[in-house]
């Protein structure tokens, strides 16, 4: 009975453990998270709840959970959670909008994806589409480029193995250009007509947490001579926020 119990008991530390592992590549909802590991939903939910009451995860406003203070203060480190990061890109994101005219917004990286946490439209008539909320593969954009070109290679090339080879080739292309010029343009790659800049967000490890976007219709953005007037306004305003990461 009592070889039973033990093996019970390590069964359930080995199931935590590779929980936690999981939303360690980012914040995911129950389902996802249950996916990644393999477990049922009613498992999952449970660690998830004996793992919470220790402050091990959390559980965010929007639903996901990511890791929480103990692993946190175990770690070292701090990870910035979407509250964090709207109060303090809010004011940026508005700044952009003033000087470039266009919609600018910030997303974060969830495991294979980047998730728009918040945006603040353009002020012109015809305007992009509010994506704040929405989920993008973080292999098929500018903000996802920017973030992965200063990430190590153990963290990007998990992120790249179900992209064919073409692909992939051209993906580490965009990254070591977005690594030389500190931005990464899309055109037409969320959505047809629309382009984007992004710059990445870093912490005090210098690793990407999210990522600022300038972006609206291709028809005018970016307009003729702006390019480096564009990337320089959003490299400032990344540079600024990253510090503001930094003193948190």
């Amino acid at each position: 009975m009592c070889g039973t119990v033990d093996r019970m008991s390590v069964q359930s530390v080995e199931r935590a453990l590779h929980l936690l592992e999981a939303i360690g590549e980012g914040p995911c909802g129950v389902v996802e998270a249950s996916s990644r590991v393999g477990l049922p939903l009613s498992t999952t939910s449970r660690l998830l709840a004996a793992l919470e009451s220790r402050d091990a995860v959390v559980r965010r406003a929007d639903g996901l959970w990511e890791i929480g203070a103990l692993v946190n203060r175990l770690a070292g480190l701090e990870s910035p959670s979407v509250v964090t990061i709207q109060e303090l890109v809010a004011p940026a994101l508005a700044d952009l909008v003033d000087s470039l005219g266009e919609a600018a917004a910030v997303s974060i990286p969830i495991g294979h994806e980047t998730l728009t946490v918040m945006q603040i439209d353009s002020p012109q008539p015809v305007r992009a589409e509010d994506w704040t909320g929405h989920r993008w593969p973080i292999t098929g954009g500018g903000s996802g480029a920017v973030m992965m070109s200063t990430w190590p290679a153990e963290r990007v090339e998990p992120l790249l193995e179900w992209l064919g080879a073409e692909e992939r080739t051209t993906l580490r292309r965009e990254v070591a250009e977005a690594r030389r010029r500190g931005v990464s343009w899309s055109r037409g790659t969320y959505v047809e007509g629309l382009t984007s800049a992004a710059a990445a967000i870093v912490g005090g490890d210098r690793q990407a947490v999210a990522a600022l976007l300038v972006y609206g219709p291709s028809y005018r953005f970016p307009s003729k001579g702006t390019i480096r007037r564009v990337e320089k306004t959003l490299l400032d305003a990344a540079a600024a926020v990253s510090v503001q990461m930094e003193d948190r």
